[in-house]
C-alpha cells in the first residue's frame, strides 16, 4: 500500500464545499486532504470512510457522512485505491466491478441516438463552428429532454428511491410550486429523491432534478429545500448542460452519429453524467443563483433561504 499520493483533481461534496465543487486531493497516511480553489478544506480519515456509487461515478465518504469526493478518472481510481487501507480498498473494487457492469446496453443507445439524429440536421446547418450562444436557440428543447431523459435513467442505476410518501409529496409541493416559474417555455420537469447520506442534488438537461435525502436532512426549512431546487431548475432553463455539452464535444462525434457511428451517441449520453461530476462553470452557478432567485421570489419563498443554505 502506497501511504501518500500527489495532488489530483476530484469532485467535493458536503462540508466547505457545499453541494459540490472541484478539489484537490492529497492523501498522506490515510488521510485524505481536500482543499478548494477558494480556500475550502476537508479532511476524510480512510481508514473509517466507506466507497459507494455516485451516478457513474464512485464516491469516497467520511464515516460522519458530511464530506465525500467522488471520482471517474481510472488513472485517479488507480492512485486512491493504491493509497486506500484494505477495507477501503476492498469497497472500491467492489464499486469498481459494479460499474462494470452497468453498461450502455443496445436500446440506450439507439434511444440517445435517436434523438440525436432528429436535430443532427440543425446542428450540422447552422454549424459548430457558431458561437454557442448563436446555436442553442435553434436546437428545440425536445433535444434537452431526450439527453437528459436518457442521463437520468442511466445515472439512477442502482441507486435506491427514496418511497417515503411524506417525503415525495413535499418535494412535489414545492416543484410544482416552481414549475409555473419557469424561465423557459417546453420544460417539464421531474424530480426524484434518492436515499443517500450525501449533501447534493443536480439537475440534467430538460429538468429532471434528483435530490439526495442528505441534503434534506441538511436543511433547516422547507424554503432552503426550494432554494436549492430552483437554483438546479435554473441550470435547465439556462440549458447550461447542452451548452457545456457542445462545447466539450467536437463536431466529429456529432458526424459520426449523424452518419450512424453509435459511439458519437454514446459519447453525447455519457456527457451528461461527466458533466455533473465535474459541476458547471462559475458564470453558470452565478446564472442560476440569480434565475433561481427570481424564480424562488415568484414561487412565494423566502429568497434569503437559497443564500443561508449555500453558506453552510
Amino acid at each position: 500500500m502506497v501511504s501518500e499520493s500527489t495532488g489530483f483533481s476530484v469532485t467535493a461534496h458536503g462540508g466547505e464545499f457545499g453541494v459540490s465543487g472541484t478539489a484537490n486531493l492529497r492523501i498522506q497516511q490515510s488521510q485524505a486532504l481536500l482543499s478548494g480553489p477558494d480556500g475550502q478544506r476537508g479532511t476524510i480519515d480512510l481508514h473509517t470512510a466507506r466507497a459507494e456509487i455516485l451516478g457513474s461515478c464512485i464516491s469516497v465518504r467520511s464515516a460522519q457522512g458530511n464530506l465525500a469526493f467522488s471520482m471517474r478518472d481510472s488513472a485517479v481510481f488507480a492512485e486512491v485505491h493504491s493509497c486506500a487501507p484494505l477495507e477501503l480498498s476492498d469497497q472500491l473494487e467492489e464499486m469498481a466491478r459494479t460499474l462494470r457492469k452497468r453498461r450502455w446496453g443496445p436500446g440506450k443507445i439507439l434511444w440517445v441516438s435517436l434523438a440525436i439524429l432528429s436535430s443532427i440536421a440543425i446542428l450540422l446547418y447552422f454549424g459548430i463552428v457558431l458561437a454557442v450562444g448563436l446555436l442553442i436557440p435553434l436546437v428545440p428543447i425536445s433535444f434537452d429532454q431526450s439527453l437528459g431523459k436518457a442521463a437520468h435513467q442511466s445515472m439512477l442505476g442502482d441507486q435506491i428511491v427514496c418511497t417515503d410518501e411524506v417525503v415525495n409529496s413535499a418535494m412535489t409541493r414545492i416543484l410544482d410550486s416552481l414549475s409555473p416559474h419557469l424561465a423557459i417555455e417546453g420544460l417539464d420537469p421531474e424530480l426524484v429523491v434518492v436515499e443517500s447520506e450525501l449533501v447534493n442534488a443536480y439537475c440534467l438537461p430538460g429538468g429532471y432534478v434528483t435530490v439526495f435525502t442528505g441534503l434534506l436532512l441538511a436543511a433547516d426549512s422547507a424554503d432552503e429545500v426550494a432554494g436549492v431546487i430552483a437554483h438546479e431548475l435554473a441550470h435547465a432553463t439556462g440549458r447550461h448542460g447542452l451548452r457545456q455539452l457542445i462545447q466539450s464535444l467536437s463536431l466529429a462525434a456529432l458526424v459520426q452519429a449523424g452518419f450512424g457511428d453509435l459511439s458519437g451517441a454514446a459519447a453525447l449520453g455519457g456527457g451528461m453524467e461527466y458533466l455533473i461530476v465535474q459541476g458547471y462553470s462559475r458564470d453558470h452557478e452565478t446564472d442560476a443563483d440569480q434565475v433561481g432567485l427570481k424564480m424562488l421570489q415568484a414561487a412565494g419563498w423566502d429568497g434569503f433561504a437559497m443564500a443561508t443554505f449555500f453558506d453552510k
